[in-house]
């Protein structure tokens, strides 16, 4: 069945992936997962509309103020127009405040989405899938869209009906200069359409460039001690140039487009203007139309030129935003951990079973092959074996990461997928070999995930138990001292130690070490060792081990090779009984 949700997820994603994106999945995107505040954005769309009715009056009104100039009868006009223009200013204002305002809601809400999505992806996923090109996902793709819903989308609406608006007021005023602009118009069009869409183009290769160079920026500042212990700095800067320089090679072709068409659209409304003052003022001599008729026409017939760029620009922006909409998709639609919330609970883990379970992250490929396994509560046991031999794995598994492939894994006779995930976990405590602690202090770290209150003494003695509780007092800050990003702010040992508390803090039933000791000097190994021999006697241990100089210790050890556990005993057992076992062993002493 694990195996039948994760082909039917895999074929969602790959359907999806092939099949167009347009506005429709856009608006559904913003109407499902951003909820803009529609009675705001209508107001601000209202409001834009009124301005911009405001702003044809007000030429209107500055036509008959000249006109009226020459004879002393403007009094009143002047101060109709200046009622008009406060009024305008004041729904612009407005206006801006509530459709900025309903953009800003309506990101906010994605990202928060997009978050907490994220957040409850199962650990495949992420396999999958570059952290570099998730955050900019979160940031980058969202910021196109309020963009979008914000700024272009009541820009475009502004547009038209100031277009619409000045279309009809210049035909009122004079038929034949209208002619002129109804020529005109189509042109600039014709550029601007055409020139748009390879601009919009443009502009998504940039944005796919830019997620790339995020994904590789985290990457490579997340790995900065690996680069400077291989001295790959000089591979890292070229890779990096090569990055910006496609980049930029994109920004260096939108800029050539942008720099022609500015110019050229600029020619043709100087000529439409220049034929328009001609011919205008031969009107205007003629007595055929006065001189604020010629001045209201001109500032029409701006009014109506200037906002095709916006209306063109929608196209665009809505274009850019399909590409972003079909990225943030692809992570909203990808189904999310199932936590099976509904399962049961669980107060202890007392005996795990494997009973003949195979596991591979590709069907035809078996990391796991035929486990057979039963762990009591209590028991101490040691996984040892090769690298890539599925230590790793096995636990994984009792975690929930995955599901067994085949064969059943139950909880106390009861099979696993029974159970809530996180009553499961609660009752589990992991650490890691590479441990990076969360953002934030110690004392947030070591309580991370705790859903019951733990006093500072408690923390302070599980912290002596491991050696820490001298350094810890020694800090400015003590418990609420900052770890820094990803914890770099405390040593490897140190950050050891603090994730084995950490574990220790939730009581869990059964803990989990792979290779917790690894940064560890032998003084600290010992501390540990000695801090494992002290714990609860119906806490149950599992620790994958790979440095093998106390290795007696463990009552009963595990051995696997090639994911499968051919070994099963005590030291003196495996070492009398198990060839590879036994060269294993040697072999590590041998080496030092």
């Amino acid at each position: 069945m694990a195996t039948q949700s994760v082909t039917s997820a895999d074929n969602l994603v790959d359907h999806k992936s092939h099949r167009k994106y347009g506005t429709r999945d856009l608006l559904r995107l913003i109407t499902h997962y951003a909820h803009p505040k529609k009675g705001l954005f209508l107001v601000g769309i209202l409001l834009s509309f009124v301005a911009t009715i405001c702003s044809l009056s007000i030429t209107l009104l500055l036509k008959q103020f000249i006109d009226a100039f020459n004879h002393g009868t403007s009094g009143h006009l002047l101060v109709q127009l200046s009622l008009i223009i406060v009024f305008q200013l004041l729904a612009s204002v407005s206006s801006s405040f509530l459709l900025n305002y309903t953009g800003v809601d309506a990101v906010s809400t994605l990202r928060s989405k997009l978050w907490e999505h994220i957040v409850d992806l199962p650990i495949p996923y992420f396999d999958q899938n570059r952290t570099g090109e998730l955050s900019s996902r979160v940031v980058n793709d969202t910021s196109t869209i309020f963009e979008l819903i914000s700024s272009q989308f009541s820009n475009a609406i502004n547009g038209i009906i100031s277009i619409i608006g000045s279309l009809v007021l210049m035909l009122m005023l004079n038929f034949k200069l209208t002619i002129i602009i109804l020529i005109i118009v189509p042109i600039m069009a014709a550029i601007i359409v055409p020139m748009g869409q390879i601009l919009a183009r443009i502009s998504k290769a940039i944005q796919k460039e830019t997620a790339n160079l995020n994904s590789a920026a985290v990457q490579m500042i997340s790995q900065n001690r690996l680069v400077k212990a291989m001295v790959a700095e000089k591979s890292l800067k070229q890779q990096g140039t090569d990055q910006v320089n496609r980049i930029k090679g994109f920004s260096v072709n939108q800029i050539k487009l942008v720099s022609i068409l500015n110019p050229i659209l600029n020619i043709i409304l100087l000529a439409a203007i220049f034929i328009i003052i001609v011919y205008g003022g031969i009107l205007v001599q003629t007595k055929a139309l006065t001189i604020g008729s010629l001045v209201a026409f001109l500032m029409y017939a701006v009014q109506m030129i200037s906002p095709l760029s916006s209306v063109t620009g929608l196209v665009t922006a809505v274009q850019q935003t399909v590409g972003a909409t079909e990225r943030i998709d692809n992570i909203l639609d990808s189904p999310v951990e199932d936590k099976r919330v509904d399962g049961k609970d669980l107060a202890n883990i007392d005996k795990i079973s494997f009973d003949h379970v195979n596991f591979g992250y590709q069907t035809d490929k078996m990391i796991l092959k035929d486990i057979d396994l039963t762990i009591q509560q209590g028991e101490r046991i040691a996984l040892i074996g090769e690298s890539g031999s599925g230590k790793t794995t096995l636990v994984s598994l009792l975690e929930s990461y995955y599901a067994p492939t085949s064969g059943n894994l139950t909880i106390n006779g009861d099979p696993m997928v029974d159970f809530a995930i996180p009553a499961l976990r609660n009752r589990i405590g992991y650490v890691s070999q590479e441990v990076d602690l969360m953002p934030g202090t110690i004392r947030d770290n070591l309580l991370l995930g705790s859903t019951t209150a733990v006093s500072d003494t408690h923390l302070v003695d599980l912290l002596g138990q491991v050696g820490l509780t001298a350094w810890v007092q020694e800090l400015p800050a003590g418990l609420d001292t900052d770890v820094g990003e990803r914890g770099l702010n405390v040593s490897g040992g140190q950050r050891q130690r603090l994730a084995i508390v950490r574990a220790l803090v939730r009581k869990p039933s059964l803990l989990i070490l792979d290779e917790a000791t690894a940064s560890l000097d032998n003084r600290n190994q010992e501390r540990v060792t000695e801090l494992l021999a002290t714990l609860p006697k119906d806490l149950t241990t599992i620790t994958i081990v790979h440095r093998l100089n106390q290795i007696e210790a463990y009552p009963r050890i595990l051995f696997m090779e090639h994911g499968q556990i051919t070994g099963d005993g005590n030291h003196d057992q495996l070492l009398a009984t198990h060839d590879s076992y036994r060269d294993f062993y040697q072999l590590q002493y041998r080496h030092g």
